[in-house]
């Protein structure tokens, strides 16, 4: 059985980026079907978006700050969506300022 998300732990992961997340020019917000929809979710999608301060978010740094607190696999690279894998829980990654990368095809 494929391991979901639930509310509770895609807040509790939001709130621990968010501790980080402004030494990068970064803030979190989760947003997606486990903000607008009820019952276990497949993924947890997480917006990455700059503090208007801020000239750009340093993703390099952002992503070397989590791989050094947390077990994460990091699947795709497409730019603005990063696909990672925490505990073999599926992660999308939004950067809405990036402009760099492609598209991916719907992989329900």
């Amino acid at each position: 059985m494929k391991k979901t998300w639930n509310t509770e732990d895609a807040i509790k992961l939001c709130r621990k980026l968010e501790i980080i997340a402004p030494e990068f020019g970064a803030h979190i917000a989760l947003t997606g079907g486990r903000l607008y929809k009820d019952g276990e979710r497949k993924d947890v999608d997480i917006m990455v978006y700059r503090i208007r301060q801020a000239p750009q978010v340093d993703k390099a740094g952002f992503f070397k700050k989590i791989n050094e607190l947390f077990d994460i696999d990091w699947i795709d690279d497409f730019g603005w969506c990063n696909k990672a894998k925490l505990n073999g829980l599926d992660i999308d990654f939004f950067f809405p300022d990036d402009t760099t990368g492609g598209t991916y095809g719907d992989d329900d």
